[in-house]
């Protein structure tokens, strides 16, 4: 069982740092095979350059989370790309290799070197062409995690880390402050009533049992997100590795085939030359285009080193001072996370969109327990109250989310312990804890694992629940949101992903595909191809059915 789990690790890990890699070699940097996986999210703060760009305060550096899968190839100018195959970009660089699942990946080349992975590897992912430097970079990597609410702000009053804000009540006159800001409480939103001052106003939320403050960050309520409107989302869309600036394109044609939603992966190496600047110019882009994003944050060059860049704050990331007691380590890198997002500058990103975006506070987790094993499941649900609780200390107010374990994929622990992770949020909108959850349903595997040993557990005796049943009687039913992660690969959702969304819809769930392919301006489908990217992006079940936020 737990070489299932590392199996799908190391597939991800290669190929996203396969397409980052190969986008570096295209501006003269070096090239690496590696990424990593953890529940990431920010820590000890590194010193900050204190210079603005943008208006984004720049120093600090961010790496939070997990992920790690990529597939695809991207090139540099003038080169050529196939999937899984070779890359030429002045020469030939081979990304991709033989995949064996349970067995071992060799991927070889002038850049990639040869890396060995003990599990299946796909190929697909992003890939970017373009001018200047090689274009964007795409890689992908499935990052769940989740988030808080913000209130107050610049616009409707200041809410400080975990501070006691409350809007409503007897009455609240925006433009000031619109309660009381202390730290180390709770943040309440709602109440009888609230006046907003030029952004204030009030907004209903439909079964919230109250109203929502002016100017307020996504919520979560029940087990609906809602936009800043007060309207439900049911978000569709796909996950992105953030690597360029005009990766802007990718938004805009994301968007154009319907989707409402995105997760983009802050890539942070020094390769790929990012700047808080350059993720300003990414969001902003999300938030013309009226769509919800998760924000991950990733890195992947070892050749360098895990260098970050200096415009973020840099620093080696496994190297980085662990804000816990837990030691920040590629074996264990969740600490190495929470040490990046102390930064200032993505606390200013964060709090500046914070009615788009939920963070991504606990991504595919990774420890030293068997993650199959109820060991397994406690470290992991330890590991997310922590994180949890150092994101709101830190000031952080938006909505969190936690992937689940056993990365990602033990929907069961989240139906476990889900409750209880939650308590640990202090940010509370109408009862409501700001922490939602993240499950990736790739349990699509020939050999069908994933449907049994789930089984057993969800129906408490031997037993077979299938991705779509798990959907609609275990993911639905749980008092706070779950965002589902489908794919086409082999290994993980498979065929699985037509039955997955259409229950999806039914059930009015949200779901992120793994991954967008900016070469091909469209969603990789390694298994079912064009069929697979058809019903994707233009079925009512997919991108095309979804509908943008209202504010």
């Amino acid at each position: 069982m737990t070489i299932a789990c590392f199996r799908v690790q190391w597939h991800r890990a290669f190929f996203l740092s396969a397409a980052i890699m190969l986008a570096a070699c295209s501006s003269s940097s070096p090239a690496n095979d590696s990424g990593q996986a953890g529940a990431g999210s920010g820590g000890t703060a590194s010193t900050d350059s204190g210079t603005s760009t943008g208006g984004i305060s720049a120093g600090g550096t961010s790496n939070g989370g997990s992920t790690t899968n990529v597939g695809g190839t991207t090139v540099g100018p003038g080169g050529t790309t196939s999937a899984g195959g070779t890359t030429s970009a002045g020469g030939t660089t081979s990304a991709g290799g033989t995949t064996r699942a349970g067995g071992s990946s060799a991927t070889g080349g002038g850049a990639g070197g040869t890396t060995s992975a003990g599990g299946t590897t796909r190929t697909g992912g992003s890939s970017a062409t373009g001018g200047g430097a090689g274009g964007t970079t795409s890689a992908g990597g499935t990052t769940r995690t989740g988030g808080s609410s913000a209130t107050g702000g610049s616009a409707g009053g200041t809410t400080s880390a975990g501070g006691t804000t409350r809007t409503g009540g007897s009455s609240a006159t925006g433009g000031s402050a619109g309660g009381t800001t202390g730290s180390g409480g709770t943040t309440r939103t709602g109440g009888a009533s609230a006046t907003g001052g030029s952004a204030g106003g009030t907004t209903s939320l439909g079964g919230s049992g109250g109203t929502v403050a002016s100017s307020p960050s996504i919520q979560l309520i029940g087990n609906k997100i809602y936009d800043t409107a007060g309207n439900p989302i049911i978000a569709r869309g796909p996950e992105d590795v953030a690597a360029g600036v005009d990766q802007t394109l990718d938004v805009d044609q994301i968007s154009t085939m319907g989707a409402n939603a995105m997760r983009m992966l802050f890539t942070l190496d020094t390769a790929n030359g990012m700047t808080p600047a350059g993720f300003d110019t990414l969001l902003g882009e999300v938030v013309a285009r009226h769509m919800l994003v998760w924000v991950s944050l990733f890195t992947w060059d070892s050749g360098s080193n895990y260098v970050i860049n200096s415009a973020l704050g840099g620093g080696n990331f496994y190297s980085l001072s662990s804000p816990t007691s837990t030691a920040c380590s590629s074996a264990v890198p969740a600490s190495c996370y929470l040490a990046v997002w102390s930064r200032q500058w993505l606390k200013d990103l964060m709090s500046k969109y914070r009615g788009n975006v939920i963070i991504d506070a606990g991504q595919e987790f990774i420890s030293t327990e068997d993650a199959s094993t109820e060991a397994g499941r406690v470290a992991w649900a330890n590991a997310a109250k922590t994180n949890i609780q150092f994101f709101r200390t830190q000031g952080y107010t938006n909505p969190l989310e936690i992937m689940a374990n056993y990365q990602g994929r033990d929907l069961y622990g989240i139906v476990e312990y889900g409750n209880a992770i939650r308590a640990a949020d202090t940010v509370i909108v109408s009862g409501n804890p700001q922490t939602m959850f993240g499950w990736q349903a790739y349990w699509g595997t020939s050999d069908g694992y994933y449907p049994s040993w789930q089984g057993g557990l969800l129906l408490g005796h031997t037993g077979v629940v299938t991705g779509a049943q798990a959907i609609h009687q275990f993911a639905v039913a749980q008092p706070f949101p779950i965002e589902i992660g489908l794919d086409n690969y082999g290994g993980d959702t498979n065929l699985d992903y037509q039955s997955e969304m259409d229950q999806a819809a039914v059930d009015g769930m949200s779901w992120l595909w793994w991954s967008w392919n900016s070469g091909k301006k469209t969603v990789d489908c390694p298994v079912s191809g064009a069929t697979c990217q058809a019903y994707v992006t233009a079925s009512q079940s997919g991108f095309a059915g979804a509908k943008p936020l209202t504010h």
